[in-house]
């Protein structure tokens, strides 16, 4: 049974709050100022010498705490990876604010017209997109899937017909020593074609492609360009890896088409794509002849939808990761409750003295009180500081990557720690430790010192 408080607490205890039991119910002497401070000071110690007497059982709480931190931490840290490779995915695939626009089939009359009318865009109407208000850049995009060949190697591949702006629009980063299509491409209609780094691949192998000579269809084009390897978690018709670009105003001379088969483009901001959106609609509706606010003739995709797409997947998984994470450290929470209770019982008798000597309710509850969250505030500690190694060590986790033969590793989980992360853990402790040593505090401090004296 653990021992009497010591004498300079109990002291201070019957000064501070038992004075009537030493001067038989006589007024209490006048207090000096630093004294309420000095009581603090004592509970607080006592709170910290309960739990270096039962180091085994503290050290076994704060054990269960570290644990529910850690999971909480790692689970939350794999939500944000899975939410960044995700939007590193669409991103690479659409850009920042960059909407691509479908021509589609009407649903609504229009212009004397009846629905199910097939909505054409010409390249010309395409390139006025441009000189919207909330429009950045704008390019037509024409496809087809053709032969390329290299010498005695011959595949097919998507020939996308676009102008110099798409490459800015949709990240397509040329290696070193090439260039993506550029305006005098387009003015002069060179057969010129930059192409995808699977494409240069297949054809080139090591070999630099640079400078060399293909054939689409069997008319020669000069590459110009190789694109850096790009993981995409989207794309149409194919990845851009597995495309070769050339200028708009020369597909005329492999293909014949009058019209754009999407259009692509981007807003001024980010932020400003829902307006853009909208304006594009009603320019492109009056010049292709359709209801701005028929979503079938017009059907656009861009960098917002897969945000949302984003933030609602990785929102779920993170609910559902940290929903595990909060039960695992609540059941860390119970165990510092139930060791609390233990202590309590175990030293009912030294809380009868305490009472009869003097202490106060309040003090009682405080040092358990303290007890409590000493435990839980050590053991969150420990389990940040074993949260980080671990998010050192096991971070990247393969993901998309594998899947896309991304050798980049852009879209494998980066187990992220942030700021948000360690307050929201902080938070969750906080009101652990607070519940946890609470409950069994106000057990303590409601003793009877009569019957809590009589206890063996």
């Amino acid at each position: 049974m653990a021992d009497v408080m010591p004498t300079s607490t109990t002291d201070i205890l019957v000064r501070g709050g038992g004075a009537s039991l030493v001067r038989g119910g006589g007024a209490s002497a006048p207090r000096h100022p630093g004294h309420g401070i000095q009581v603090l000071v004592e509970v607080f110690r006592e709170a910290m010498f309960g739990l270096a007497r039962n180091r085994f059982r503290a050290g076994l709480a704060m054990l269960g705490i570290s644990w529910g931190i850690v999971s909480v931490v790692m689970l939350l840290s794999y939500g944000n990876g899975f939410r960044d490779a995700l939007s590193a995915g669409f991103r690479n695939a659409f850009g920042s604010g960059v909407v691509i626009s479908w021509p589609g089939q009407t649903s609504m009359g229009a212009g004397g017209e009846r629905a199910g009318r097939r909505v054409r865009i010409t390249v010309a109407q395409a390139l006025e997109v441009g000189e919207l208000p909330l429009v950045k850049h704008v390019s037509p995009e024409l496809f087809q899937e053709l032969p390329i060949s290299y010498g005695n190697k011959q595949s097919s591949y998507l020939v996308r017909a676009v102008a110099p702006s798409y490459g800015v629009m949709r990240s397509e980063i040329p290696l070193p020593g090439g260039r993506f299509l550029d305006d005098e491409d387009v003015r002069l209609h060179r057969r010129v074609a930059f192409i995808g780094a699977e494409v240069n691949r297949k054809l080139f192998g090591e070999s630099n492609a640079v400078g060399q000579t293909i054939r689409v269809r069997g008319i020669n084009f000069e590459v110009i360009g190789v694109m850096k390897e790009k993981a995409q978690l989207s794309n149409y018709r194919r990845p851009d890896i597995q495309c070769v670009f050339i200028p708009y105003t020369t597909s005329s001379q492999i293909w014949y088409q009058a019209w754009s088969d999407v259009v692509v483009w981007q807003a001024v901001d980010a932020t400003k794509e829902p307006d853009a959106d909208r304006q594009v609609r009603e320019f492109l509706g009056k010049a292709a002849n359709f209801n701005p606010v028929d979503e079938r003739a017009l059907r656009n995709w861009g960098s917002s939808k897969a945000d949302e797409i984003t933030r609602s997947m990785s929102t779920g998984l993170k609910l559902v990761l940290g929903f595990i994470g909060i039960l695992t450290l609540g059941i860390g929470g119970v165990g510092v409750m139930n060791i609390m209770f233990v202590s309590v019982q175990e030293r009912t008798r030294e809380i009868g003295i305490r009472k009869a000597l003097g202490a106060r309710r309040r003090h009682i509850l405080l040092q358990f009180l303290l007890e409590g969250i000493a435990t839980s505030a050590a053991g969150g500690v420990l389990g940040v500081v074993l949260s980080t190694a671990l998010v050192w060590v096991f971070s990247p986790r393969p993901f998309l990557s594998e899947l896309l033969d991304d050798t980049t590793g852009a879209l494998d989980i980066h187990l992220l720690l942030s700021f948000e992360l360690l307050a929201i853990c902080s938070g969750i402790l906080m009101a652990v430790g607070l519940i946890a040593g609470l409950l069994p505090a106000i057990r303590a401090s409601r003793l009877d010192p009569i019957e809590a004296l009589r206890y063996e």
